[in-house]
Protein backbone atom coordinates (compact mmCIF):
# COMPACT_ATOMS: atom_id res chain seq x y z
CA UNK A 1 0.00 0.00 0.00
CA UNK A 2 1.76 3.37 -0.90
CA UNK A 3 0.87 5.94 1.43
CA UNK A 4 0.98 9.34 0.60
CA UNK A 5 3.33 11.27 3.94
CA UNK A 6 1.88 14.60 3.69
CA UNK A 7 -1.92 13.03 3.43
CA UNK A 8 -1.10 10.63 6.76
CA UNK A 9 0.77 13.37 8.59
CA UNK A 10 -1.98 16.17 7.98
CA UNK A 11 -4.59 13.59 9.44
CA UNK A 12 -2.89 12.73 12.57
CA UNK A 13 -2.77 9.04 11.50
CA UNK A 14 0.73 8.52 11.83
CA UNK A 15 0.22 6.74 15.71
CA UNK A 16 -2.68 4.46 13.85
CA UNK A 17 -1.16 3.20 10.96
CA UNK A 18 2.33 1.53 10.99
CA UNK A 19 4.74 3.88 9.53
CA UNK A 20 7.50 5.45 11.32
CA UNK A 21 7.52 9.23 12.23
CA UNK A 22 7.08 11.32 9.00
CA UNK A 23 10.30 11.94 8.60
CA UNK A 24 11.46 8.49 8.00
CA UNK A 25 10.96 6.01 5.51
CA UNK A 26 8.94 2.66 4.89
CA UNK A 27 8.74 0.09 2.09
CA UNK A 28 4.79 -0.16 1.60
CA UNK A 29 3.21 -3.93 1.26
CA UNK A 30 2.14 -5.35 -2.02
CA UNK A 31 -0.96 -4.84 -1.58
CA UNK A 32 -2.03 -5.54 -5.52
CA UNK A 33 -4.06 -9.17 -5.18
CA UNK A 34 -6.72 -10.04 -3.60
CA UNK A 35 -7.66 -8.25 -0.33
CA UNK A 36 -6.31 -9.48 2.89
CA UNK A 37 -7.52 -6.78 5.05
CA UNK A 38 -11.35 -5.67 4.46
CA UNK A 39 -13.72 -2.76 6.03
CA UNK A 40 -17.48 -2.65 4.75
CA UNK A 41 -19.26 0.42 6.19
CA UNK A 42 -22.36 -1.12 4.72
CA UNK A 43 -24.07 -3.59 7.19
CA UNK A 44 -25.58 -5.72 3.86
CA UNK A 45 -21.91 -5.70 2.60
CA UNK A 46 -20.95 -7.01 5.66
CA UNK A 47 -23.34 -9.95 5.09
CA UNK A 48 -22.56 -11.04 1.84
CA UNK A 49 -18.54 -11.01 2.85
CA UNK A 50 -19.65 -13.56 5.18
CA UNK A 51 -21.88 -15.39 2.80
CA UNK A 52 -19.19 -15.66 0.34
CA UNK A 53 -16.64 -17.17 2.69
CA UNK A 54 -14.50 -13.95 3.28
CA UNK A 55 -15.36 -13.43 6.97
CA UNK A 56 -11.85 -13.98 8.84
CA UNK A 57 -10.63 -11.10 6.12
CA UNK A 58 -13.21 -8.23 7.72
CA UNK A 59 -11.50 -5.91 10.25
CA UNK A 60 -13.60 -3.27 10.66
CA UNK A 61 -17.68 -2.56 9.84
CA UNK A 62 -20.23 -0.05 10.61
CA UNK A 63 -22.05 -0.01 14.18
CA UNK A 64 -25.53 -1.37 12.89
CA UNK A 65 -23.39 -4.50 11.09
CA UNK A 66 -23.87 -7.04 13.29
CA UNK A 67 -24.85 -9.75 11.28
CA UNK A 68 -24.38 -12.68 11.02
CA UNK A 69 -23.67 -13.42 14.91
CA UNK A 70 -19.55 -13.53 13.90
CA UNK A 71 -19.56 -10.01 12.98
CA UNK A 72 -19.90 -8.79 16.32
CA UNK A 73 -16.37 -9.75 16.88
CA UNK A 74 -15.13 -7.31 13.81
CA UNK A 75 -14.10 -3.64 15.05
CA UNK A 76 -16.32 -1.15 14.83
CA UNK A 77 -15.60 1.64 12.82
CA UNK A 78 -19.12 3.92 13.76
CA UNK A 79 -20.95 4.87 10.71
CA UNK A 80 -21.20 4.33 7.46
CA UNK A 81 -22.95 7.46 6.02
CA UNK A 82 -19.73 10.42 6.36
CA UNK A 83 -17.63 8.01 8.39
CA UNK A 84 -14.53 8.61 10.27
CA UNK A 85 -11.11 8.43 8.17
CA UNK A 86 -9.17 8.04 11.12
CA UNK A 87 -11.23 5.21 12.57
CA UNK A 88 -10.94 3.02 9.19
CA UNK A 89 -7.52 3.84 8.32
CA UNK A 90 -6.75 2.58 11.67
CA UNK A 91 -7.93 -1.03 11.00
CA UNK A 92 -5.22 -0.86 8.05
CA UNK A 93 -7.30 -2.36 5.40
CA UNK A 94 -6.45 -3.05 1.70
CA UNK A 95 -10.27 -2.57 0.67
CA UNK A 96 -13.31 -0.40 2.05
CA UNK A 97 -16.50 -1.04 0.69
CA UNK A 98 -18.94 1.82 0.72
CA UNK A 99 -22.25 3.13 0.02
CA UNK A 100 -21.81 4.94 -3.35
CA UNK A 101 -23.65 8.65 -2.68
CA UNK A 102 -23.16 12.36 -2.36
CA UNK A 103 -22.78 11.45 1.69
CA UNK A 104 -19.72 9.72 1.26
CA UNK A 105 -18.08 11.96 -2.49
CA UNK A 106 -15.17 12.52 -1.02
CA UNK A 107 -14.20 9.24 0.74
CA UNK A 108 -13.12 7.54 -1.88
CA UNK A 109 -10.90 10.60 -2.94
CA UNK A 110 -9.06 10.52 0.43
CA UNK A 111 -8.70 6.77 0.92
CA UNK A 112 -7.38 7.14 -2.70
CA UNK A 113 -4.31 9.58 -1.53
CA UNK A 114 -3.61 7.02 1.31
CA UNK A 115 -2.99 3.95 -1.08
CA UNK A 116 -6.53 2.31 0.09
CA UNK A 117 -8.97 0.71 -2.36
CA UNK A 118 -12.48 1.26 -2.06
CA UNK A 119 -15.90 -0.29 -4.02
CA UNK A 120 -18.61 2.07 -3.91
CA UNK A 121 -21.72 0.34 -4.42
CA UNK A 122 -25.53 1.60 -5.13
CA UNK A 123 -27.78 -0.46 -2.99
CA UNK A 124 -31.33 -0.14 -3.36
CA UNK A 125 -32.60 -2.81 -5.77
CA UNK A 126 -33.08 -6.36 -5.68
CA UNK A 127 -31.02 -5.61 -9.60
CA UNK A 128 -28.47 -4.16 -7.05
CA UNK A 129 -28.30 -7.50 -5.16
CA UNK A 130 -27.43 -8.84 -7.42
CA UNK A 131 -25.11 -7.10 -9.05
CA UNK A 132 -23.23 -6.32 -6.18
CA UNK A 133 -22.72 -9.89 -5.11
CA UNK A 134 -21.00 -10.20 -8.23
CA UNK A 135 -18.85 -7.15 -7.30
CA UNK A 136 -17.88 -8.16 -4.15
CA UNK A 137 -17.29 -11.66 -5.40
CA UNK A 138 -14.58 -10.11 -7.79
CA UNK A 139 -13.42 -7.61 -5.26
CA UNK A 140 -12.11 -10.36 -2.56
CA UNK A 141 -11.52 -12.84 -5.42
CA UNK A 142 -14.48 -15.10 -4.33
CA UNK A 143 -16.12 -15.00 -8.33
CA UNK A 144 -17.08 -18.79 -8.10
CA UNK A 145 -18.77 -18.19 -4.58
CA UNK A 146 -20.82 -15.22 -5.84
CA UNK A 147 -22.40 -17.18 -8.06
CA UNK A 148 -23.29 -19.81 -5.94
CA UNK A 149 -24.83 -17.08 -3.88
CA UNK A 150 -26.85 -15.81 -6.28
CA UNK A 151 -28.37 -19.18 -7.43
CA UNK A 152 -28.93 -19.87 -3.96
CA UNK A 153 -30.94 -16.53 -3.13
CA UNK A 154 -33.11 -16.78 -6.61
CA UNK A 155 -34.09 -20.35 -5.06
CA UNK A 156 -34.91 -19.11 -1.78
CA UNK A 157 -36.96 -16.47 -3.57
CA UNK A 158 -39.13 -18.46 -5.93
CA UNK A 159 -40.00 -20.72 -2.47
CA UNK A 160 -41.01 -17.84 -0.46
CA UNK A 161 -43.25 -16.15 -2.50
CA UNK A 162 -47.09 -17.57 -1.84
CA UNK A 163 -47.54 -20.18 -4.47
CA UNK A 164 -50.02 -18.44 -6.61
CA UNK A 165 -51.88 -15.45 -6.45
CA UNK A 166 -54.52 -14.95 -3.70
CA UNK A 167 -56.96 -12.73 -6.14
CA UNK A 168 -56.22 -9.17 -6.18
CA UNK A 169 -52.64 -8.21 -4.85
CA UNK A 170 -53.41 -6.62 -0.87
CA UNK A 171 -52.66 -2.67 -1.08
CA UNK A 172 -50.14 -2.38 1.43
CA UNK A 173 -48.58 0.89 2.86
CA UNK A 174 -45.00 0.64 4.57
CA UNK A 175 -44.30 2.73 6.94
CA UNK A 176 -41.22 4.13 7.03
CA UNK A 177 -41.55 7.39 9.33
CA UNK A 178 -43.62 8.94 11.24
CA UNK A 179 -43.24 12.69 11.19
CA UNK A 180 -42.89 13.65 8.16
CA UNK A 181 -44.80 10.51 6.90
CA UNK A 182 -42.39 8.83 5.00
CA UNK A 183 -42.61 5.08 2.79
CA UNK A 184 -41.31 3.52 0.38
CA UNK A 185 -41.34 3.99 -3.54
CA UNK A 186 -40.49 1.61 -6.58
CA UNK A 187 -37.38 2.47 -6.36
CA UNK A 188 -36.54 0.62 -3.02
CA UNK A 189 -36.59 -3.10 -3.14
CA UNK A 190 -38.96 -3.50 -0.75
CA UNK A 191 -41.44 -2.72 -2.89
CA UNK A 192 -40.35 -5.37 -5.14
CA UNK A 193 -40.56 -8.03 -2.08
CA UNK A 194 -43.90 -7.20 -1.25
CA UNK A 195 -44.70 -7.71 -4.26
CA UNK A 196 -43.01 -10.78 -4.59
CA UNK A 197 -44.83 -11.20 -0.87
CA UNK A 198 -48.40 -10.87 -2.57
CA UNK A 199 -48.96 -7.22 -1.75
CA UNK A 200 -49.09 -3.86 -3.60
CA UNK A 201 -47.25 -0.98 -2.75
CA UNK A 202 -49.68 2.01 -2.74
CA UNK A 203 -46.77 3.98 -3.48
CA UNK A 204 -45.32 1.91 -5.90
CA UNK A 205 -45.82 4.24 -8.78
CA UNK A 206 -43.91 7.06 -6.78
CA UNK A 207 -39.63 6.30 -8.34
CA UNK A 208 -37.77 7.59 -5.24
CA UNK A 209 -37.36 4.81 -2.54
CA UNK A 210 -38.32 6.68 0.37
CA UNK A 211 -40.65 9.35 -0.18
CA UNK A 212 -42.20 11.61 1.71
CA UNK A 213 -45.87 11.50 1.49
CA UNK A 214 -49.16 13.18 2.80
CA UNK A 215 -51.55 11.75 5.79
CA UNK A 216 -54.15 12.65 3.30
CA UNK A 217 -52.52 11.08 0.57
CA UNK A 218 -52.31 7.76 2.77
CA UNK A 219 -56.09 8.05 3.89
CA UNK A 220 -57.05 8.49 -0.28
CA UNK A 221 -54.96 5.29 -1.34
CA UNK A 222 -56.69 3.40 1.28
CA UNK A 223 -54.42 0.63 2.03
CA UNK A 224 -55.55 -2.82 3.52
CA UNK A 225 -52.62 -3.60 5.48
CA UNK A 226 -50.45 -1.25 7.22
CA UNK A 227 -46.49 -2.52 7.83
CA UNK A 228 -45.00 -1.25 11.08
CA UNK A 229 -41.38 -2.16 11.05
CA UNK A 230 -39.77 -2.00 14.70
CA UNK A 231 -35.75 -2.94 15.45
CA UNK A 232 -34.95 -4.90 18.23
CA UNK A 233 -32.68 -1.81 18.84
CA UNK A 234 -33.09 0.16 22.28
CA UNK A 235 -32.45 2.99 20.62
CA UNK A 236 -34.85 2.53 18.25
CA UNK A 237 -38.16 2.69 19.59
CA UNK A 238 -41.03 3.99 16.42
CA UNK A 239 -44.12 5.08 17.58
CA UNK A 240 -47.09 2.72 16.35
CA UNK A 241 -49.37 4.50 13.92
CA UNK A 242 -52.27 3.18 16.10
CA UNK A 243 -51.16 6.09 18.31
CA UNK A 244 -50.15 8.98 16.63
CA UNK A 245 -52.52 11.88 16.49
CA UNK A 246 -54.88 12.17 13.26
CA UNK A 247 -54.13 8.28 11.84
CA UNK A 248 -56.90 6.73 12.93
CA UNK A 249 -58.34 8.40 9.74
CA UNK A 250 -56.86 5.65 7.38
CA UNK A 251 -58.81 2.95 7.53
CA UNK A 252 -56.89 0.18 8.13
CA UNK A 253 -55.55 1.85 11.33
CA UNK A 254 -58.90 2.53 13.02
CA UNK A 255 -59.65 -1.68 11.75
CA UNK A 256 -56.79 -2.71 13.95
CA UNK A 257 -54.98 -3.98 10.50
CA UNK A 258 -51.34 -2.88 11.35
CA UNK A 259 -48.84 -5.83 11.49
CA UNK A 260 -45.30 -5.55 13.82
CA UNK A 261 -42.44 -6.74 10.87
CA UNK A 262 -38.61 -6.74 11.76
CA UNK A 263 -37.24 -3.45 10.55
CA UNK A 264 -33.98 -5.51 10.82
CA UNK A 265 -34.35 -8.39 9.06
CA UNK A 266 -35.79 -6.08 6.26
CA UNK A 267 -33.67 -3.10 6.46
CA UNK A 268 -31.14 -5.82 4.93
CA UNK A 269 -30.40 -6.26 1.79
CA UNK A 270 -27.95 -9.54 1.44
CA UNK A 271 -28.42 -12.63 1.71
CA UNK A 272 -31.22 -13.29 3.98
CA UNK A 273 -33.66 -11.64 1.17
CA UNK A 274 -35.43 -14.84 0.82
CA UNK A 275 -36.38 -14.72 4.54
CA UNK A 276 -37.64 -11.19 4.09
CA UNK A 277 -40.51 -12.35 1.40
CA UNK A 278 -41.02 -15.36 3.78
CA UNK A 279 -41.97 -13.03 6.69
CA UNK A 280 -43.37 -10.11 5.20
CA UNK A 281 -45.53 -12.93 3.05
CA UNK A 282 -46.93 -13.80 6.70
CA UNK A 283 -47.60 -10.40 7.50
CA UNK A 284 -49.74 -9.37 4.24
CA UNK A 285 -51.39 -12.81 4.02
CA UNK A 286 -51.94 -13.74 7.68
CA UNK A 287 -50.49 -17.42 6.84
CA UNK A 288 -47.92 -19.34 7.79
CA UNK A 289 -45.24 -19.78 5.30
CA UNK A 290 -42.58 -22.49 4.44
CA UNK A 291 -39.81 -21.87 6.90
CA UNK A 292 -36.73 -20.52 4.55
CA UNK A 293 -33.45 -22.16 6.32
CA UNK A 294 -30.68 -19.04 6.31
CA UNK A 295 -27.81 -19.63 3.42
CA UNK A 296 -24.50 -20.63 4.89
CA UNK A 297 -21.39 -19.60 3.99
CA UNK A 298 -20.03 -21.15 0.38
CA UNK A 299 -16.73 -22.57 2.38
CA UNK A 300 -13.92 -20.30 3.22
CA UNK A 301 -12.41 -18.16 0.46
CA UNK A 302 -8.93 -16.81 0.74
CA UNK A 303 -6.86 -14.69 -1.49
Amino acid sequence: MKLSKSGVCGLGLVTALTTPACGGSAEAPDRSGPPARIVSLIPAATEIVFALGGGERLVGRTRWGVHPPEASAVADVGDGIRPSIEAIVARDPDLVIAFDGLDNEGLANRLDDLGIRTLRLRHNTLADLERNIRLIGDAIGCPLSARVVNERISGQLATASPDAPRGEAIRVYYDVWADPPMTIGRGSFLDSLITLAGGRNVFGDLGAPSPEVGLEAIVHRDPEIVLHPVSTSPASLPISPVERPGWRAVKAVADGRVRKVDADLLGRLGPRIGESVRHLAEAIGGVEMQDIAPIPPVGECRP
